[in-house]
């Protein structure tokens, strides 16, 4: 009896501790399953696990800024000229031999372009083209002057190809002048662009005469001094006619006159303006003008050019030699030449008297550089080769 009752007692716990055993059973897979799986609340909403991300960091919002423009610094006040320049120039005090080109040797600093310079332009550095388009010029002159201004803007073409036929005229009415076609032949990517190099014609009622001109130029730019880093005027071959008094010593252009402005003046006047460069020119010439006076004025500008480091254009030089390096005298040679609507013999002078090349020009006595392009080019080319020089370039 008591073993039957012993053994239903076993029983009994064994069952309840069975009981306790499935139940935390149980339990254990409910909190598995709660790890798990959304949650089953009393409402019957089921609630996903919250992701909360992190904090956005802020991120910095650049305001672009424009691509800084030079702005060149200028005065803010234009000095007064006055009458007594600071540097006195040498000038030439007799009349020297003239000749074809410079023969002075130059200062260092200083620039000549002359017609063995044309050559140049083809070698030109970018970066000195670059320079060289980038420096605002002003400059002053009569119609040849305007003739030169034309070049210019006709080398601002990509090439000649693309050039207005006005630039690369080449074949003369007599074609014993005519050039190489390579005379007007150029190209560069996008032009050589000129826009920052202005020309003005002189005022045709008060600057007719030499004297006048230096008053006019400095009259002119006086106003526009900020505006400009190269300024420079050129006289034109009727300021050298055989009734001008412009390379008189004394009462010239070279001389220091009590009652005519002079390089004196000009001296004085440049003197004011120190950080500005002023080109010195020699006349243009024509084929009548080729005379005394040019050939004696225009040496006088050399020696006075090379003597005190001024930088020199000099164009009556370039004009004088036709592109294969031969020089060319005035008209009063004895050599007939008609240009279709006029006409010319005029007997033999038996000087040389260096004048433009008829390659140059059509004209019988003048010295325009229009109906043939290549003069009007050759002077365009020559200038960019002064130009670069004047940007820094040294070949």
């Amino acid at each position: 009896m008591h073993k039957k009752i012993s053994v239903i007692m076993l029983g009994l716990v064994l069952a309840a501790l069975f009981m306790v055993l499935s139940s935390l059973t149980a339990n254990h897979l409910l909190f598995a399953r709660a790890a798990r799986s959304p949650q089953t609340v009393t409402n019957g909403a089921n609630y996903l696990p919250l992701v909360i991300a992190p904090p956005a960091m802020p991120t910095a919002t650049m305001t672009p800024t424009s691509t800084p423009t030079h702005t060149p610094v200028v005065p803010t006040n234009t000095p007064t000229p006055t009458s007594t320049p600071t540097h006195t120039p040498v000038v030439p005090t007799n009349t020297p031999t003239p000749t074809p080109s410079p023969t002075a040797t130059r200062l260092a600093g200083s620039i000549v372009v002359d017609h063995t310079s044309v050559a140049l332009f083809e070698q030109i550095p970018e970066e000195y083209l670059q320079a060289a388009t980038n420096t605002q010029m002003f400059f002053m002159d009569r119609s040849v002057g305007g003739n030169i201004n034309d070049g210019l803007t006709c080398l601002g073409y990509e090439s000649d190809e693309d050039a207005p036929s006005s630039c690369k005229r080449y074949i003369h009415v007599d074609p014993t002048y005519s050039s190489p076609p390579s005379e007007v032949d150029w190209f560069h990517p996008g032009g050589y662009n000129r826009d920052n190099w202005d020309f003005q014609f002189w005022p045709d009622t008060v600057c007719s005469e030499w004297y006048d001109k230096v008053g006019c130029f400095m009259e002119v730019v006086t106003p526009m001094m900020t505006q400009y880093q190269v300024l420079s005027f050129q006289f034109s071959y009727l300021s050298v006619d055989n009734t001008s008094t412009i390379a008189d010593v004394p009462g010239g252009f070279f001389s220091n006159n009590a009652n005519l402005l002079d390089v004196y003046d000009l001296e004085a006047f440049e003197a004011q303006y120190a950080d500005k460069t002023f080109i010195y020119w020699t006349t243009s010439l024509s084929r009548g003008i080729g005379t005394a006076v040019s050939e004696t004025f225009n040496e006088q500008m050399r020696q006075y050019a090379l003597t005190n480091g001024k930088p020199l254009f000099d164009v009556a030089d370039i004009l004088a030699y036709d592109p294969f390096g031969n020089p060319c005298y005035d008209n009063r040679d004895g050599v007939s030449y008609d240009n279709g609507n006029t006409s010319e013999n005029y007997p033999n002078d038996g000087l040389d008297t260096p004048a433009i090349c008829p390659h140059y020009t059509t004209e019988v006595d003048g010295g325009h550089l229009g109906n043939v392009s290549v003069g009007k080019i050759r002077v365009a080319k020559a200038f960019w080769v002064l130009m670069a020089q004047l940007a820094g370039w040294n070949p």
